[in-house]
C-alpha cells in the first residue's frame, strides 16, 4: 500500500474495527507520519483525485520546519 500523501510504501496499519467487521483501518506513513482512514472520501484517499496542494511526494520533508520547535 502507498501513502496518500508522500506515495512512498512506508505504511502500517495502526487500527482496525474492533468488533472484526473490516469496516475501517487506520493508516499512518512511516516516511510523512500522515494518518487516514480506509472509509475516507475517495477524494482524500485516491491520489489521483486529491488537491496536488496536500502532496508531499517530490518534497524533501527534512527540509520543512517543525511546527513546534523541540524545547
Amino acid at each position: 500500500m502507498k501513502c496518500v500523501r508522500c506515495l512512498t510504501d512506508e505504511v502500517q496499519v495502526v487500527a482496525r474495527a474492533p468488533d472484526g467487521s473490516e469496516a475501517w483501518e487506520i493508516y499512518r506513513c512511516l516516511r510523512c507520519n500522515y494518518g487516514w482512514r480506509s472509509s475516507e472520501p475517495v477524494e482524500i484517499i485516491d491520489p489521483e483525485r486529491r488537491d496536488p496542494a496536500f502532496q508531499l511526494d517530490q518534497v524533501d520533508l527534512s527540509e520543512l520546519p517543525s511546527p513546534l520547535p523541540a524545547p
